[in-house]
């Protein structure tokens, strides 16, 4: 069995398992991201990918403002089953999040005129609390382009997105994909080409067989790559972000 060693193992290259490597890999650590399918971007890739983030810059409510309307509406939401301490986590860093990310990497996001689910609940808003990723050009991925998995089909006709232009169709017989992406394959494809800046490689066609666990703690899985198991030990833990 091969052997290699990083600080963190991530399983799963959608939003979750890229940002929290980019994360990782910007604070200094030696981080790797594996998938098991054969392109990156998860579920991600094929969502609508919007973000509900109350108080971020384009929200017109801002500050303790936001976060008393949206807490109030979570209230409203979740009834008893909320968990308050997860609620003010959120509501108080998802806005950092997203400014951080803006700064830090080439994730952009673009506010949307989507209204909460339900916004005749108490605390609900029309608009402002929503946000996309910028529309994207997956070109940026270079040789990593054919990897990033393409949008639903339901959502897309001839592979590009329903606001596609002539200069799509062109890039279509091209490329045989779409290049200008949109919603959740925006996201996925921001945050691939923010994770490959910062040196996180990620491994596709490479699913955990096994996790390695010693004295009770999770140190690194078995990956299998190219028809061999990788023993991949991680120093400082393993994200499980595979849905």
């Amino acid at each position: 069995m091969e052997h290699m060693e990083c600080d963190v193992l991530v399983a799963g290259s959608g939003a979750g398992g890229l940002s929290a490597a980019i994360v990782m890999a910007k604070a200094g650590l030696d981080v790797l991201v594996v998938e098991k399918a054969d392109l990156f971007g998860g579920t991600t890739a094929l969502s609508g990918g919007v973000l509900w983030i109350p108080g971020n810059r384009w929200d017109p409510q801002k500050g303790e403002e936001a976060r008393v309307m949206a807490r109030r509406y979570l209230n409203a939401e979740a009834g008893e089953t909320l968990d308050s301490e997860s609620v003010e986590q959120f509501l108080k860093n998802a806005p950092h999040m997203v400014e951080w990310f803006e700064r830090e990497t080439c994730v952009r996001f673009v506010p949307t005129q989507y209204p909460d689910y339900h916004p005749d609940q108490p605390g609900g808003a029309v608009v402002g609390r929503s946000i996309l990723a910028q529309p994207f050009d997956i070109r940026a991925l270079g040789d990593d382009m054919a990897r990033l998995r393409p949008p639903l089909k339901t959502i897309t006709f001839m592979g590009m997105m329903f606001n596609s232009s002539n200069a799509d169709l062109w890039d279509l017989l091209r490329y045989r994909r779409a290049v200008q992406s949109t919603s959740g394959n925006a996201l996925a494809a921001r945050l691939a080409r923010a994770a490959l800046d910062a040196g996180v490689p990620i491994w596709t066609s490479a699913p955990i067989k096994h996790l390695l666990v010693q004295a009770g703690s999770v140190v690194g899985a078995g990956i299998e790559r190219e028809g061999t198991v990788v023993r991949v030990n991680a120093r400082r833990g393993v994200v499980l972000a595979c849905g």
